[in-house]
């Protein structure tokens, strides 16, 4: 089970990830980030600019791992979507 929970903070949100010893290191708020699992690299993200709408570029190192790598990719963007929609809602 894949649980991204938001936890509070004083200048903007800040969210962990739980999912079967599954680590995320780097800049996931700009999707420029590893994947990790028992501390080896399992998988890369990174946003490709100069696109239409956004486009990541995943390389995916442990291929079992697949389907929770894309899941996390599509969990952390729905995130940022909900955060994006809020912050312009209260403006």
């Amino acid at each position: 089970m894949l649980t991204i929970k938001k936890e509070f903070s004083f200048f903007k949100a800040r969210y962990t990830i739980d999912a079967a010893d599954i680590e995320v290191h780097g800049n996931w708020w700009d999707m420029d980030f590893q994947v990790l699992q028992y501390g080896e690299v399992i998988g890369k993200v990174s946003k490709e600019w100069f696109t239409w709408g956004d486009s990541y570029k995943v390389q995916i190192l442990n291929e079992e791992m697949e389907a929770i790598i894309i899941a996390l990719v599509v969990a952390i963007d729905c995130v940022k979507a909900d955060q994006a929609a809020s912050s312009s809602a209260s403006s």
